[in-house]
């Protein structure tokens, strides 16, 4: 399976007292700009099958942010839910799933640079 990488950037509205109100912002920026990341979880939920949906009912969610004790790399925990196919049959109940996206900052700058799986081409 081949790659393509993608990178997005966002300014954060500093500067933070604490770690954990730099984690409160990531996390607010990630929920703001939510539908830039459905190609993200769109592949990874695909898995060859494009009849396979993110829900648009309970649309994802942050988890969580984990950084680093220097506060320049972490990790986003992301909530999604799709509906799934079983055999030739797509199924219309949802699925939670669960992911991790890896960023770093950049000044006030909040990066995420993404290595987005291709979905599989039979004819080729």
């Amino acid at each position: 399976m081949t790659q393509e990488r993608i990178q997005t950037r966002y300014k954060l509205a500093g500067p933070f007292a604490t770690q954990a109100e730099l984690e409160q912002a990531i996390a607010r920026v990630i929920e703001h700009h939510k539908q830039d990341f459905f190609p993200l979880l769109e592949r990874l939920v695909d898995v060859g099958d494009t009849r396979v949906n993110l829900s648009q009912e309970n649309p994802m969610r942050v988890l969580g942010i984990a950084l680093d004790a220097p506060g320049t790399t972490g990790i986003a925990r992301l909530n999604y839910e799709s509906n799934f196919a079983e055999s030739c049959l797509i199924i219309n109940e949802y699925d939670q799933h669960q992911t991790s996206v890896p960023f770093h900052l950049e000044g006030d700058q909040l990066v995420f640079d993404l290595e987005l799986p291709i979905a599989w081409n039979f004819n080729h």
